[in-house]
């Protein structure tokens, strides 16, 4: 009986330090996500060029065949671009973008 409590108290004591470090990352993300500022910094039918400050970062954008077009990584101040032609498509018109900032 005394081995199943202190069981029971152990697997309590690893759920709630679980628990911590799991509220302490998600207050974290935020935090990086205020860091990156972004613009759209040009853009023709195909393709979105998105820059941004802040940290390194892969910019997006839609694409009128629903498809999300990627860009490549790149480091704070530069321009990452998104490719529709990729997916055999053009710029959702207006032009829906983003960014996501990256380690």
């Amino acid at each position: 009986m005394k081995r199943t409590i202190a069981g029971l108290f152990a697997i309590a004591a690893m759920a709630g330090a679980g628990l911590a470090t799991t509220a302490a990352a998600a207050s974290a993300a935020p935090e990086t996500a205020r860091a990156l500022s972004c613009k759209l910094s040009w853009n023709d039918a195909n393709t979105a060029g998105i820059t941004c400050t802040g940290g390194t970062f892969v910019g997006w954008a839609m694409c009128k065949n629903g498809s999300r077009a990627q860009g490549a990584a790149a480091a704070s101040g530069k321009t990452s671009y998104a490719y529709c032609t990729s997916y055999n498509s053009s710029l959702k018109i207006p032009v829906q973008w983003g960014a996501v900032q990256v380690a």
